[in-house]
């Protein structure tokens, strides 16, 4: 049977390995269970794929399924170059290691990633066992793959082949570039269309398609532009330039793909996705049933991966006027009370003011130490960067010493397309904050954790909102396990 072979085999190469993880047996007997039974399986591991990689490559190496395993470009190389060869030197199977195509044979592992599994999801047949990789992103993955954008090539292209109509083309353009550099300046450098900047591209397209010629793929755009229950709509634009990218992306994601994912096998492995084991908010956002899924949840739970929480009750909150200077200098003296170990220090703040007066106060104190969103991985920098940066980065550099968190991971409603979501859940009578902002809060936390618990690092959570307000306690219990500290002692190391 699969799984007492892949349970043998993974003790062979543990025994002679420093990873140390507790569940890999339990991990990989689930996923050899599911190739074998042809069971979707939902696995939240709580650390990074670095640490559970030989869970999911055994029994997907030793089956003798053919195999699609869905991660991104960089992981591909990493587990086909280096992880794959080393774990084959213990398996005595020689499975063929294949990526980016369609068809492949009974004795072949097939590496895509998701843009390409999405794009072809339909020409794989529903027996073939799929492996997903970082599965708390195929949401994303599913949303990029819905979304239409139209570029300014596009646009050139129009021009092109309307030449009879392009002195009315070129004006429309132009006004439409006026209108969206005229909103307000946000971070996110996205905007939703208003009114006119809607009608005067419905007005120029509907115009077009029956007198002119534009493509499928503008067309399509047309009717999502029309259908603004179902789609958010919206302009991408650098304020020094004036090109600009339109986009319409569903506000719903799970119409298009439900169908098809729910007559799939998948395996899907991600960090975190929800508090519960089942994870059905997840399962409601792709559309499958997550009550049909094996699914299984490990938390840390051994003395070497607690994290020391930092949590102070006089700060301000955020709202407060008085919060950004207080807050200033308390990361000073936080920062100040850590001594150099050759472990970074790392403020994630996604206020883009606050980012800049938070690295300028640092810089005057702490040098050439402080970095803004820069990827110098020294280790004793002190690295000022946004949620996003962080989340791309951290699997790259040391794992924090200390880990400073001014506010909560919430989604901001200053971008349009947060905005766009809470006002579809508005409508829908849904309580917009406990079923869409918290949870991707407590999701983001999750993740932002992972490498801090390597070694037992501090996390400085500095938003009173998490002492007062009454979601706070959700938010403690998804940072568990943790030992919660009153001051960083100076000679904490």
């Amino acid at each position: 049977m699969l799984e007492v072979e892949v349970h043998r085999q993974l003790r062979a190469i543990l025994s002679n390995s420093n990873n140390n993880w507790v569940h890999h047996l339990t991990m990989a007997r689930m996923i050899a269970r599911g190739l074998r039974l042809g069971r979707c399986t939902m696995i939240q591991t709580g650390v990074n794929y670095q640490t559970y990689y030989p869970s999911f490559l055994t029994p997907a190496l030793l089956s003798s399924e053919r195999i699609i395993v869905v991660t991104n470009e960089e992981k591909q190389n990493q587990l086909i170059n280096d992880h794959i060869p080393r774990l084959m030197e213990v398996i005595p199977i020689r499975k063929k290691i294949i990526s980016e195509q369609i068809n492949f044979n009974q004795d072949q592992l097939l590496f895509l990633n998701s843009q390409f599994w999405l794009e072809n999801i339909e020409q794989f047949t529903d027996d073939i066992p799929t492996i997903i990789d970082e599965a708390e992103k195929l949401p994303d993955s599913i949303n990029n793959i819905l979304t239409i954008t139209i570029t300014q090539e596009d646009l050139d292209i129009i021009l092109k082949d309307n030449s009879n109509y392009h002195l009315l083309i070129e004006r429309n353009f132009e006004h439409l570039s006026q209108i969206i550099n005229n909103h307000p300046i946000n971070p996110y450098n996205r905007y939703l269309l208003e009114y006119r900047e809607k009608k005067l591209l419905v007005d120029l397209l509907k115009f077009l398609s029956a007198n002119g010629k534009i493509s499928v793929k503008i067309i399509n755009f047309l009717k999502q532009l029309l259908d603004s229950q179902y789609y958010v709509n919206y302009v991408e634009t650098g304020h020094n330039q004036k090109q600009f990218i339109l986009k319409s992306s569903p506000l719903n994601i799970n119409q298009e793909f439900k169908d098809i994912l729910r007559q799939k096998k998948l395996i899907l492995i991600a960090n975190y996705l929800a508090p519960d084991k089942q994870a059905k908010d997840y399962g409601e956002l792709l559309g499958i049933k997550t009550e049909d899924y094996t699914c299984l949840k490990f938390s840390p739970h051994t003395p070497n991966e607690i994290i020391k929480l930092y949590l102070p009750e006089k700060c301000p909150f955020p709202n407060e006027p008085q919060f950004k200077d207080s807050i200033s200098k308390e990361i000073s003296a936080l920062v100040a009370s850590i001594k150099i170990n050759h472990q970074p220090i790392v403020i994630i703040i996604e206020d883009v003011p606050l980012q800049a007066q938070i690295t300028t106060y640092l810089a005057s104190q702490f040098g050439s130490r402080v970095k803004l969103n820069e990827i110098n991985f020294a280790n004793n920098i002190i690295l000022v960067c946004s949620l996003n940066f962080w989340q791309e980065y951290q699997e790259k550099i040391t794992p924090p010493q200390l880990l400073i968190m001014p506010t909560l991971p919430i989604p901001s409603l200053e971008n349009p397309l947060i905005s766009a979501q809470v006002s579809y859940y508005k409508q829908q009578k849904k309580d917009w904050f406990r079923l869409y902002l918290l949870p991707h809060a407590i999701r983001n936390l999750q993740q932002l954790t992972v490498g801090l618990r390597k070694n037992q690092g501090v996390l400085a959570l500095l938003d009173n909102r998490v002492n007062y307000r009454s979601y706070g306690q959700k938010v403690l219990q998804a940072l568990e396990p943790y030992a919660k500290i009153n001051y960083i002692d100076v000679d904490y190391r």
